[in-house]
């Protein structure tokens, strides 16, 4: 019985993580992050592109490259990350 009732509820918080999806653009338009809807992503700074992972941890979004982890803070509709990165949705 209690699996029965865990299953819908684990479904349930999985449909709340916020839907990041889509092209976001740095503040001054030098660089882009596409996040695709199977996790993977594409940061392109100054027409140069790299491959990277991200994954949706609540309100923070955890980008994953060889480089290193970042942590992107979720604002409303921006993502805010280290040294001032400031990030807004492009509309679709």
């Amino acid at each position: 019985m209690r699996a029965l009732l865990l299953c819908p509820m684990l479904l349930l918080l999985a449909a709340c993580e916020p839907d990041i999806a889509g092209v976001w653009t740095e503040e001054t338009g030098l660089s882009t992050y596409e996040f695709l809807d199977d996790g993977q992503l594409r940061i392109t700074v100054l027409g140069t592109t790299v491959a990277a992972r991200y994954r949706v941890d609540g309100e923070q979004v955890l980008v994953s490259s060889p480089q290193g982890t970042v942590v992107l803070d979720i604002h409303d509709n921006e993502l805010r990350g280290p040294m001032g990165l400031a990030l807004v949705r492009n509309a679709p």
